[in-house]
């Protein structure tokens, strides 16, 4: 008789679960277009998408102080602590769910006093104990696909985390060039400070011995001034950038040493000349979007099951006595097993309208994949498209500051022959510190979009 319980507690056991109302899974198709245009490539032989999504940040930075700050951001940053919690919710939300699949077995156990208020008659003790067998046989898989919604959750928050991780990387990277950057633009305005005080005080000794006019100082001695103010800018610039990048190091004590000089930069990404827009689906961001799709999956499931009847069973098994010493005697045990069926009738709708609302969600969530597939791709296009155009400036930029420089050499020869005005020389050196703060911007840009790339294709995870 035993042996027959068991066997038919493993049938029911087999049973459970063994169905699923979810629809079959289907990826939606890439509303973009199969491959992106790689212009600068075309002797590339690599594969479409030949190992893009798994080179480390570490291959890709060169510079050490910077490496070093990418390992203090990924230990102390709050962003990225914050989503490695979250990934630890889903989690435990994951199995809470998954628990309620598989029977619930718990020890009960109670005691009660009975007495009368005539002192005559005794009070009389009343011991019990025993277990209770709770399980609900989930024939059309509601508990299965409930648990499934919670376990793409989980992958979801899992994706969500590696893309906060990229999304570190890259921030403090770019943070990091763009305190660089303001460092330089801030030595090459006290630079030209120096310069115009230097000049300064020439045309100051000309005007004491007549040899220019004090329209010319005055010019000098604005463009000095000009200066300052452009230097008190430039440090405020440099505070701002430190501050930024203290904080997604999630620390305030470090600084960059900006005595030492940066090391080759960025190792830049190679691409094959047909890039594959397939290699939008390794992101993380896009995992995280199709794990939720395929959660909302899950729940039509478990919205679909609950129009059938749901079945549970409860069993226990019971021992009392009066005597605490006798309660566990198998003569005082009684068992019982109570199996309960429901059926739903009527419910004003409710089970339609959550059906309802589990499809309209998931096609939320297939809009919300499309779209971020194609704005996925336009980060990528974006950076491919300025790759050439940005090196094409910063090579103009360099001549026309080549050029810049003979001028000015030029123009301080003929006013000191006094064959040209001090407004010359003027423009002659403004354009020339405007040009090389650009080409310093522009050597950022350069930087920041070969950062992007490598983030947008998925790089930055294996250390």
């Amino acid at each position: 008789m035993f042996k027959i319980k068991i066997l038919i507690l493993s049938l029911l056991l087999a049973l459970a679960g063994c169905t699923s109302l979810a629809p079959d899974y289907q990826r939606p198709k890439l509303p973009v277009p199969q491959h992106f245009s790689v212009n600068d490539t075309k002797d590339n032989k690599q594969p479409p998408t030949a190992g893009l999504q798994n080179t480390g940040w570490r291959a890709f930075f060169s510079d050490p102080q910077l490496k070093s700050f990418i390992n203090e951001s990924l230990q102390y940053n709050r962003d990225l602590q914050l989503a490695t919690l979250k990934v630890a919710e889903a989690r435990a939300q994951y199995n809470v769910t998954n628990a309620s699949r598989y029977p619930q077995l718990d020890g009960i156990s109670d005691v009660t006093y009975r007495g009368g208020l005539n002192s005559g008659l005794e009070t009389t003790n009343q011991y019990s104990a025993g277990v209770e067998l709770n399980f609900d046989l989930d024939l059309f898989g509601r508990l299965k696909n409930m648990s499934e919604a919670d376990r793409q959750n989980y992958f979801s928050s899992q994706q969500a985390q590696r893309a906060v991780h990229i999304l570190l990387v890259s921030n403090v990277s770019q943070s990091y060039f763009n305190q660089k950057r303001a460092y330089q633009q801030l030595m090459i305005v006290k630079k030209t400070l120096k310069n115009y005080q230097r000049s300064f005080s020439l045309i100051e000794q000309k005007t004491q011995t007549g040899r220019t006019t004090l329209l010319a100082l005055e010019q000098a001695r604005g463009l000095v001034e000009t200066t300052k103010s452009e230097v008190a800018k430039r440090e405020w610039e440099l505070a701002q950038a430190n501050h930024a990048l203290q904080l997604l190091l999630g620390k305030y004590t470090k600084l960059p040493d900006n005595s030492v000089q940066l090391s080759n930069h960025l190792n830049t990404v190679k691409l094959p000349s047909n890039l594959s827009s397939e290699i939008l689906l390794q992101r993380p961001d896009i995992l995280e979007i199709e794990h939720t799709l395929l959660a909302a999956n899950a729940n039509i499931g478990a919205a679909r099951a609950a129009f059938f009847p749901s079945i549970s069973l409860t069993g226990n098994l019971t021992n009392s006595s009066t005597d605490l010493s006798s309660l566990f005697n198998t003569s005082n045990g009684v068992w019982s097993f109570v199996p309960k069926i429901e059926i739903p009738i009527f419910n004003y709708g409710k089970n339609k309208a959550n059906l309802s609302l589990a499809e309209i969600r998931q096609n939320q969530s297939i809009a919300i994949y499309e779209k971020r597939i194609q704005n996925a791709f336009k980060e990528i296009a974006d950076s491919l498209s300025l790759k050439n155009s940005i090196q094409e400036q910063i090579e103009a930029q360099k001549r026309y500051l080549k050029s810049l420089q003979i001028t000015s050499i030029r123009a301080s020869a003929l006013f000191n022959n006094g064959a040209l005005g001090y407004i010359e020389v003027l423009d002659a050196e403004r354009s020339l510190l405007s040009t090389q703060q650009l080409i310093t911007d522009l050597l950022y840009s350069q930087q920041v979009n070969e950062i992007n790339l490598f983030a947008a294709l998925g790089g930055g995870l294996i250390e």
